[in-house]
């Protein structure tokens, strides 16, 4: 009797093993685990072009000249610091403590070659150097990846939205952008704004005007600083707002070059820019030309008084004639 007891304990205590090992295995071990290989074996200053892949879009980069360039966007630029942060980030990426490595897995983690939420295949004279599956995500800025040449599933601190599949997303959105120091006149309707000693002032003022400076300072700094959403293409046709006029501003640099600046509002939300120095018509935000459509010249001056003669100012008055 007392051997039975004693072997029931003994299959309990099994029993106990056996769950406490399953529950473990259960939980997100990987979380706690601290990873050291490299999940894709590569140096950045390798790669040389860059295909990111969801089911329908795809985003193709190329390295000319040793800058970043969109060949489906007639190679324009890229956004150079976005590109090299991205290679950046899957050459250190580390792999996690493995989730699975059947077939049947990928297909769940969205790793497998038919079914993944980015594909990213980076490549150096033609040659595939990495490619890279990422899928559905664990928790936060955690994704399931795989490499093409290993079967395991790991969990790598990854976000997809870093890994853009438009064309768009990669986009040098600041290639409007100019100098400030480098403009010396502007032109606006209705008033020309130019350089003197250093201030912006308003041309052609009347004796009793005087420029607001500030003002005038804050509308040069929005016109270099525009910034685009997008491009478009060359068989576009843009719906402009009916019965709009265009605006044109015109900027003269300090090597006496001039840009002529057209721009017209889109049907909706937006507007349609180019500038004379580009082929390329843009997309920007009503936020980004409104200060520049609103502009007025009486925004920009104020009246001041005529000046006081010496004898006000010192309070003297004239002597009584005799």
């Amino acid at each position: 009797m007392k051997k039975k007891w004693i072997a029931g304990l003994g299959g309990l205590l099994v029993i106990q093993i056996v769950l406490a090992v399953a529950l473990n295995m259960g939980s997100d071990s990987y979380g706690a685990f601290t990873p050291n290989e490299k999940l894709a074996g590569f140096a950045p200053a390798q790669v040389d072009a860059m295909l990111i892949e969801t089911a329908d879009k795809k985003a193709v980069l190329k390295k000319t000249g040793g800058e970043w360039q969109l060949p489906e966007l007639d190679n324009f630029p890229a956004d150079q610091r976005k590109v090299t942060q991205l290679i950046d980030t899957l050459a250190a990426l580390k792999r996690g403590w493995p989730v699975a490595t059947t077939a049947s897995a990928a297909k769940r983690f969205k790793v497998d070659e038919d079914e993944f939420e980015r594909r990213i295949t980076l490549e150096h004279g033609g040659d595939t150097v990495a490619q890279l599956y990422f899928g559905t995500s664990p928790g936060l800025r955690k994704v399931h990846a795989r490499t093409a040449d290993d079967d395991e599933i790991v969990a790598v601190d990854f976000s997809l939205f870093e890994a853009g599949a438009d064309n768009t997303d990669w986009i040098d959105n600041e290639v409007l952008k100019l100098d400030e120091k480098k403009i010396m006149r502007a032109e606006f309707p209705g008033f020309t704004l130019q350089r003197q000693d250093g201030k912006w002032q308003l041309a052609q003022l009347a004796p009793d005007e005087k420029t607001i400076t500030d003002n005038a300072g804050e509308l040069i700094k929005k016109l270099a600083g525009l910034t685009v959403e997008s491009l478009f293409a060359a068989g576009d046709n843009p719906e402009l707002e009916k019965n709009t006029n265009p605006l044109k501003i015109t900027v003269v640099l300090d090597d006496d070059s001039r840009l002529d600046y057209t721009v017209s509002k889109l049907e909706g939300s937006g507007y349609l820019l180019q500038r004379s120095d580009q082929p390329t018509r843009y997309k920007t935000a009503d936020w980004e030309i409104n200060p520049l459509k609103d502009a007025e010249r009486k925004k920009l001056v104020e009246t001041v008084e005529a000046a006081e003669s010496p004898a006000d100012e010192t309070g003297d008055k004239p002597e009584d004639s005799k």
